[in-house]
């Protein structure tokens, strides 16, 4: 896993590299500590997501994944924006059929395990605090933003692995395509920073909720996964649900 996480943040911070070579962006500013920030709590919720997949099954996974972006709505209500009647409602229909994904019994073939339950909304929880950060760290420079995050989340697994050469060297020597995961990681994360700073955050937040969906997608038609008939009701009235939230919350 920490071999992974290694190739694809370096395929990262070589796009941004080059990208803020080229465009030459505005520096983050004062609002530099959130983007670290958000590096370190984005590893935690990638380590937690890598393992919830490698447990899977990924179509049980994502959709209990997707619930991240109900992390900005909670903050929004903390921070004194209370949310309305439609957006508790959602909240609620979201952790119901959450519920549902994770402890239908699955389809032929298909074994949930608790383990991966709780590493998903552990990635859950720590992407969608992540988004946050980032957001507020790239309302001075979206790509200043996304570089500073990307190359200290670089930084901090480049220490662990001098730590843990023996088990990272292994991975590193095959890397295969997980570079490209890192590329197009990033693309989405760059966009998503963008976007957010046209103060369009509720529309972005619907839009950046939805790929789970092609996870579940890919789960069917390349692994062969199949779900029972209660967790596709559960998988579909998560996803569904996630973007009421952040959609009545506008």
């Amino acid at each position: 896993m920490l071999s992974v996480m290694l190739l694809t943040r370096a395929a990262s911070v070589l796009l941004v590299g080059v990208l803020v070579l080229g465009l030459r962006p505005a520096p983050v500013g004062a609002d530099w500590p959130f983007a670290v920030v958000g590096a370190v709590v984005n590893l935690t919720g990638l380590a937690l997501l890598y393992r919830a997949l490698a447990i899977g099954p990924m179509s049980v996974v994502a959709p209990i994944a997707a619930t991240s972006a109900v992390v900005p709505v909670v903050w929004g209500s903390l921070s004194g924006e209370r949310p309305g009647g439609p957006t508790l409602l959602a909240l609620a229909v979201t952790v119901a059929g959450c519920v549902l994904t994770a402890r239908a019994p699955g389809g032929p073939g298909m074994r949930v395990s608790r383990a991966g339950v709780a590493s998903a909304i552990g990635a859950a929880l720590g992407m969608g605090a992540a988004l946050t950060l980032l957001d507020r760290a790239s309302e001075g420079s979206a790509l200043g933003a996304v570089a500073l995050e990307r190359s200290s989340q670089l930084v901090l697994l480049l220490l662990l692995a001098a730590v843990l050469w023996r088990r990272v060297g292994p991975g590193l020597a095959r890397p295969g395509a997980v570079p490209l995961v890192g590329l197009l990681d990033t693309t989405a994360i760059l966009l998503y920073a963008t976007a957010t700073t046209g103060g369009l955050l509720p529309v972005v937040a619907v839009l950046a909720s939805l790929y789970p969906v092609g996870t579940v997608l890919l789960a069917r038609l390349v692994l062969h996964e199949r779900m029972s008939r209660w967790q596709g009701v559960g998988a579909v009235v998560t996803l569904v649900a996630v973007g009421a939230v952040v959609a009545t919350a506008s």
